[in-house]
Protein backbone atom coordinates (compact mmCIF):
# COMPACT_ATOMS: atom_id res chain seq x y z
CA UNK A 1 0.00 0.00 0.00
CA UNK A 2 1.47 3.48 -1.09
CA UNK A 3 0.60 6.35 1.34
CA UNK A 4 -0.09 9.08 -0.02
CA UNK A 5 -0.76 12.69 1.81
CA UNK A 6 -2.08 15.77 -0.95
CA UNK A 7 -1.23 19.52 0.01
CA UNK A 8 -2.98 21.47 -1.44
CA UNK A 9 -6.10 19.38 -0.68
CA UNK A 10 -9.17 21.36 -1.04
CA UNK A 11 -7.96 23.28 -4.18
CA UNK A 12 -9.33 21.79 -7.62
CA UNK A 13 -6.72 18.91 -8.21
CA UNK A 14 -6.45 18.29 -4.69
CA UNK A 15 -10.34 17.79 -4.88
CA UNK A 16 -9.83 15.47 -7.56
CA UNK A 17 -7.49 13.38 -6.76
CA UNK A 18 -9.08 13.12 -3.35
CA UNK A 19 -11.61 10.93 -5.24
CA UNK A 20 -9.83 9.23 -7.52
CA UNK A 21 -7.33 8.14 -4.69
CA UNK A 22 -10.06 6.67 -2.73
CA UNK A 23 -11.21 3.81 -5.74
CA UNK A 24 -7.67 2.52 -5.99
CA UNK A 25 -6.74 -0.88 -3.94
CA UNK A 26 -3.05 0.16 -3.56
CA UNK A 27 -3.34 3.29 -2.08
CA UNK A 28 -3.83 4.97 1.15
CA UNK A 29 -4.53 8.94 1.32
CA UNK A 30 -3.19 9.19 5.13
CA UNK A 31 -3.84 12.85 5.04
CA UNK A 32 -3.98 16.61 3.55
CA UNK A 33 -2.69 20.37 3.80
CA UNK A 34 -3.86 23.59 3.77
CA UNK A 35 -3.17 26.92 4.79
CA UNK A 36 -3.58 27.68 8.22
CA UNK A 37 -7.16 28.99 9.13
CA UNK A 38 -8.41 27.27 6.22
CA UNK A 39 -12.43 25.77 7.40
CA UNK A 40 -11.69 22.28 6.06
CA UNK A 41 -8.22 21.87 8.62
CA UNK A 42 -9.06 18.99 10.86
CA UNK A 43 -12.08 18.06 9.12
CA UNK A 44 -11.45 14.07 8.37
CA UNK A 45 -9.95 12.77 5.06
CA UNK A 46 -8.96 9.44 4.19
CA UNK A 47 -7.50 7.60 7.23
CA UNK A 48 -6.16 10.62 8.61
CA UNK A 49 -7.28 14.41 8.26
CA UNK A 50 -6.36 17.90 7.05
CA UNK A 51 -3.40 18.94 8.76
CA UNK A 52 -2.71 23.44 8.82
CA UNK A 53 1.25 21.96 8.63
CA UNK A 54 2.70 19.61 6.45
CA UNK A 55 5.71 18.53 9.30
CA UNK A 56 2.41 17.29 11.07
CA UNK A 57 1.68 14.33 8.13
CA UNK A 58 4.45 14.16 6.30
CA UNK A 59 6.15 11.06 8.58
CA UNK A 60 3.36 8.99 7.97
CA UNK A 61 3.09 9.20 3.94
CA UNK A 62 5.30 7.51 1.23
CA UNK A 63 4.95 10.36 -1.55
CA UNK A 64 3.40 14.07 -0.99
CA UNK A 65 1.73 15.07 -4.10
CA UNK A 66 1.32 19.57 -4.41
CA UNK A 67 -0.29 21.54 -6.29
CA UNK A 68 -0.42 24.65 -4.33
CA UNK A 69 1.87 28.06 -5.24
CA UNK A 70 5.76 28.47 -5.98
CA UNK A 71 6.50 29.71 -2.80
CA UNK A 72 4.71 27.40 -0.69
CA UNK A 73 5.52 24.45 -2.85
CA UNK A 74 9.39 25.28 -3.24
CA UNK A 75 8.89 25.09 1.28
CA UNK A 76 7.46 22.12 1.52
CA UNK A 77 9.70 20.17 -1.13
CA UNK A 78 12.52 21.23 1.67
CA UNK A 79 10.30 19.68 4.22
CA UNK A 80 9.73 16.22 2.34
CA UNK A 81 13.78 16.00 1.37
CA UNK A 82 14.21 16.49 4.90
CA UNK A 83 12.09 13.59 5.71
CA UNK A 84 13.44 11.34 2.84
CA UNK A 85 10.01 11.31 0.96
CA UNK A 86 8.74 10.85 -2.61
CA UNK A 87 7.40 14.40 -3.99
CA UNK A 88 5.53 14.62 -7.09
CA UNK A 89 4.62 18.43 -8.24
CA UNK A 90 1.91 19.98 -10.47
CA UNK A 91 2.97 23.57 -9.47
CA UNK A 92 3.52 25.59 -12.36
CA UNK A 93 4.54 29.32 -12.30
CA UNK A 94 7.98 28.44 -10.67
CA UNK A 95 11.24 30.91 -11.72
CA UNK A 96 14.33 29.71 -12.72
CA UNK A 97 16.00 30.40 -9.55
CA UNK A 98 13.10 28.10 -7.66
CA UNK A 99 13.37 25.33 -10.58
CA UNK A 100 16.78 25.30 -9.65
CA UNK A 101 15.97 24.84 -6.30
CA UNK A 102 14.06 22.24 -7.08
CA UNK A 103 16.74 19.92 -9.01
CA UNK A 104 18.84 20.49 -6.17
CA UNK A 105 16.64 18.92 -3.84
CA UNK A 106 16.13 15.71 -6.33
CA UNK A 107 19.92 14.99 -5.46
CA UNK A 108 18.44 13.87 -1.86
CA UNK A 109 15.03 12.28 -2.92
CA UNK A 110 12.90 11.22 -6.18
CA UNK A 111 10.77 14.64 -7.59
CA UNK A 112 8.40 14.15 -10.31
CA UNK A 113 7.67 17.45 -11.94
CA UNK A 114 5.31 18.01 -14.83
CA UNK A 115 3.50 21.24 -15.36
CA UNK A 116 0.71 18.98 -16.85
CA UNK A 117 0.23 15.66 -15.78
CA UNK A 118 -2.65 14.52 -18.70
CA UNK A 119 -1.07 11.78 -20.93
CA UNK A 120 -2.49 13.69 -24.13
CA UNK A 121 -1.02 16.82 -23.27
CA UNK A 122 2.53 14.97 -23.09
CA UNK A 123 1.67 13.45 -26.44
CA UNK A 124 1.33 16.91 -27.37
CA UNK A 125 4.60 17.72 -26.37
CA UNK A 126 6.40 15.45 -28.74
CA UNK A 127 3.86 15.71 -31.31
CA UNK A 128 4.51 19.40 -31.40
CA UNK A 129 8.54 18.99 -31.22
CA UNK A 130 8.12 16.44 -34.28
CA UNK A 131 6.30 18.85 -36.10
CA UNK A 132 8.16 22.03 -35.67
CA UNK A 133 11.33 19.78 -36.56
CA UNK A 134 10.09 18.40 -39.81
CA UNK A 135 8.36 21.67 -40.89
CA UNK A 136 11.55 23.98 -40.09
CA UNK A 137 11.60 27.68 -40.34
CA UNK A 138 9.41 28.32 -43.26
CA UNK A 139 6.28 27.46 -40.97
CA UNK A 140 5.41 30.43 -38.40
CA UNK A 141 4.01 29.70 -34.76
CA UNK A 142 1.90 30.34 -32.87
CA UNK A 143 0.59 29.10 -29.25
CA UNK A 144 -3.02 29.70 -28.08
CA UNK A 145 -4.19 28.98 -24.22
CA UNK A 146 -7.40 28.80 -22.45
CA UNK A 147 -8.28 28.39 -19.09
CA UNK A 148 -10.75 29.20 -15.90
CA UNK A 149 -10.56 32.72 -14.40
CA UNK A 150 -8.82 31.48 -11.17
CA UNK A 151 -5.61 30.80 -12.74
CA UNK A 152 -3.05 33.18 -11.49
CA UNK A 153 -0.23 32.14 -13.91
CA UNK A 154 -0.13 33.37 -17.58
CA UNK A 155 1.24 32.08 -20.44
CA UNK A 156 0.33 28.57 -18.53
CA UNK A 157 2.77 26.06 -17.71
CA UNK A 158 1.82 23.85 -20.44
CA UNK A 159 2.45 26.66 -22.89
CA UNK A 160 6.03 27.44 -21.84
CA UNK A 161 6.69 23.68 -22.43
CA UNK A 162 5.58 23.62 -25.86
CA UNK A 163 7.63 26.68 -26.65
CA UNK A 164 10.78 24.58 -25.17
CA UNK A 165 9.61 21.74 -27.57
CA UNK A 166 10.03 24.58 -30.22
CA UNK A 167 12.66 25.98 -29.18
CA UNK A 168 14.66 22.65 -29.00
CA UNK A 169 14.52 22.18 -33.05
CA UNK A 170 14.12 25.00 -34.48
CA UNK A 171 15.91 28.40 -34.61
CA UNK A 172 12.86 30.28 -33.10
CA UNK A 173 13.84 31.87 -29.70
CA UNK A 174 11.75 35.15 -29.31
CA UNK A 175 8.58 34.90 -27.78
CA UNK A 176 5.88 37.50 -27.67
CA UNK A 177 2.80 37.68 -25.66
CA UNK A 178 1.27 40.91 -26.84
CA UNK A 179 1.01 42.47 -30.43
CA UNK A 180 -0.95 45.68 -29.55
CA UNK A 181 0.44 48.76 -31.16
CA UNK A 182 3.98 47.01 -32.78
CA UNK A 183 2.89 47.73 -36.45
CA UNK A 184 5.41 44.86 -37.44
CA UNK A 185 5.00 42.37 -39.35
CA UNK A 186 5.03 38.85 -37.66
CA UNK A 187 9.02 37.59 -37.87
CA UNK A 188 10.00 34.62 -38.35
CA UNK A 189 11.60 34.11 -35.43
CA UNK A 190 9.21 34.88 -32.98
CA UNK A 191 6.69 32.46 -31.23
CA UNK A 192 3.37 33.99 -30.53
CA UNK A 193 1.89 32.50 -27.05
CA UNK A 194 -1.25 34.31 -26.01
CA UNK A 195 -3.38 33.78 -22.88
CA UNK A 196 -7.44 34.04 -22.62
CA UNK A 197 -8.86 33.43 -18.83
CA UNK A 198 -12.42 32.83 -19.08
CA UNK A 199 -15.49 30.87 -16.99
CA UNK A 200 -14.42 27.33 -15.81
CA UNK A 201 -12.38 26.44 -18.80
CA UNK A 202 -10.26 23.11 -17.89
CA UNK A 203 -7.59 23.50 -19.94
CA UNK A 204 -7.40 24.28 -23.70
CA UNK A 205 -3.98 24.18 -26.00
CA UNK A 206 -3.59 24.94 -29.47
CA UNK A 207 -0.40 25.13 -31.62
CA UNK A 208 -0.47 26.62 -34.63
CA UNK A 209 1.77 25.75 -37.44
CA UNK A 210 1.38 28.51 -41.14
CA UNK A 211 2.84 28.90 -44.14
CA UNK A 212 0.93 30.59 -46.99
CA UNK A 213 -1.58 28.05 -48.33
CA UNK A 214 -1.74 25.65 -45.54
CA UNK A 215 -1.99 25.71 -41.76
CA UNK A 216 -1.48 22.81 -39.42
CA UNK A 217 -3.03 22.64 -35.96
CA UNK A 218 -2.57 20.35 -32.99
CA UNK A 219 -4.76 20.74 -30.37
CA UNK A 220 -5.71 19.19 -26.80
CA UNK A 221 -8.95 19.95 -24.96
CA UNK A 222 -9.41 18.80 -21.21
CA UNK A 223 -13.01 18.58 -20.61
CA UNK A 224 -12.27 17.67 -16.53
CA UNK A 225 -9.62 17.21 -14.15
CA UNK A 226 -9.83 13.48 -14.22
CA UNK A 227 -7.60 13.27 -17.25
CA UNK A 228 -4.99 15.45 -15.13
CA UNK A 229 -5.53 13.48 -12.00
CA UNK A 230 -5.06 9.86 -14.10
CA UNK A 231 -2.00 10.95 -14.81
CA UNK A 232 -0.70 11.71 -11.16
CA UNK A 233 -2.12 8.19 -9.90
CA UNK A 234 0.30 7.05 -13.10
CA UNK A 235 3.18 9.08 -11.24
CA UNK A 236 2.72 8.15 -7.62
CA UNK A 237 3.02 4.47 -8.57
CA UNK A 238 5.85 4.94 -10.98
CA UNK A 239 8.20 7.23 -8.31
CA UNK A 240 7.44 4.81 -4.88
CA UNK A 241 10.36 2.82 -6.05
CA UNK A 242 12.57 5.34 -7.65
CA UNK A 243 16.41 6.46 -6.09
CA UNK A 244 17.23 10.44 -6.55
CA UNK A 245 16.51 12.41 -9.32
CA UNK A 246 14.21 14.46 -11.52
CA UNK A 247 11.63 12.46 -13.33
CA UNK A 248 8.86 13.87 -15.41
CA UNK A 249 5.80 12.73 -17.51
CA UNK A 250 8.35 11.53 -20.53
CA UNK A 251 9.37 8.97 -18.40
CA UNK A 252 6.17 7.30 -18.23
CA UNK A 253 5.71 7.63 -21.61
CA UNK A 254 9.47 6.39 -22.52
CA UNK A 255 8.22 3.40 -20.23
CA UNK A 256 4.88 2.87 -22.07
CA UNK A 257 6.86 2.70 -25.46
Amino acid sequence: MIKVVIIGVCGKMGSALVSLISEQSDLELVGGVESFGHPQVDAPLGTGKIFADLESVVEYCDVGVEFTTPDASVRHAEIIANFGKCYILGTTGFSTNQMDELKKLSQKIPIFYSPNFSIGVNVLFNLTESAAKLLGDNFDVEILEIHHTQKRDAPSGTAKKLVEMIEKVSGKKKVITERTGTGKEKNKDEIGVFSIRSGDTVGEHYVIFGQKGERIELVHKASNRLAFAQGVIRAIRFIRDKSRGFYGMEQILNAKL
